[in-house]
């Protein structure tokens, strides 16, 4: 009875007038299509106007899919445009930047007139999260509790090493030979001083610092990482000022100095923006809250 009634289906379609074929109901059906990813994405637009971001990112998901149907990747690039906007809208700054920079890809690919929109919403979204970096820290300026905090100085290694790394090449110690790397280094440093190669010097006094903050003396470690930032001041090395700059806030967190991790941190970042480091920023911040978790 199935197959009867398919033949019957087929015998309906072949009484229709001679101007129908199936090119005519693949544009039907891809009008249709359009017609719901508009619909869609206008439910959506409601939703987000509402505050519920939660709808808007489902309806959206749904344009999304209807616009991988129909093949259209200007459309799909579109619906992944308007999720960053949700996300921005919940100040999700990084999760839209993502949604954002995935939409231009594809606009960019198939050379839409939309990519110069985006271009300039994505800078505008940059600084957005910029001022949001610094204001962090003065957030966490604020939040700092009285009493001087106890810091495990081996949680935030890593961290350190990282940015130190950064740099200079030399290679960090090992565990098992800390005294004659040390000693390497301290001899390294006073031939660069000695021969007037101000960079290096720099670099190593650097080094010098991170050890010493590493051994808890934390009083030679100034004194060390003071030099080197006057130092990279001196050579315009701006990415060793801004470590410098960040293990002196991480030292004026152990000594209670708020006022000076603000302005340390901050001056940090600011460099590290400039010179359009994002990983060694992202760094700067994560030792930052790490800092202020304990």
């Amino acid at each position: 009875m199935m197959i009867l009634a398919v033949l019957g289906i087929f015998d309906f379609l072949k009484g229709e007038d001679e101007d129908e074929s199936l090119e005519k109901y693949l544009r039907k059906l891809e009008d249709l299509l359009e017609e719901e990813f508009d619909t869609l994405i206008r439910i959506a637009g409601f939703y987000a106007e509402e505050g519920d971001a939660r709808e808007a990112l489902d309806y959206l998901e749904r344009a999304y899919k209807v616009a991988s149907e129909m093949n259209d990747e200007e459309l799909m690039a579109f619906a992944l445009d308007s999720m960053g906007d949700v996300y921005l809208s919940q100040r999700k700054v990084k999760t839209a930047m993502e949604y954002f920079k995935e939409a231009l890809r594809i606009y960019t690919s198939v050379n839409s007139p939309l990519r110069a929109d985006l271009r300039e919403k994505i800078k505008e979204v940059e600084k957005i999260k910029e001022a949001m970096d610094i204001a962090s820290i003065n957030r966490l300026q604020e939040e700092s509790e009285s009493g001087a905090p106890e810091v495990d100085v081996k949680v935030i290694e890593p961290l350190l090493d990282r940015l130190v790394e950064s740099v200079q090449s030399l290679k960090l110690y090992d565990s098992g030979s800390y005294e004659d790397s040390i000693s390497q280094i301290r001899e390294a440093h006073q031939i660069a001083r000695d021969i007037g190669d101000t960079s290096t010097e720099a670099s190593l006094l650097l080094l010098l610092g991170l050890y010493s903050l590493k051994n808890e003396d934390f009083d030679e470690s100034r004194r060390y990482l003071k030099k080197a930032e006057g130092l990279f001041r001196k050579t315009n090395n701006e990415l060793g000022l801004a470590v410098a700059l960040v293990l002196l806030g991480t030292l004026d967190f152990i000594r209670n100095d708020a006022d000076g991790v603000a302005s340390s941190f901050r001056a940090a970042v600011e460099i590290l923006q400039k010179l359009d480091e994002r990983d060694l920023e992202s760094v700067t911040l994560e030792l930052l809250n790490t800092l202020y978790s304990f």
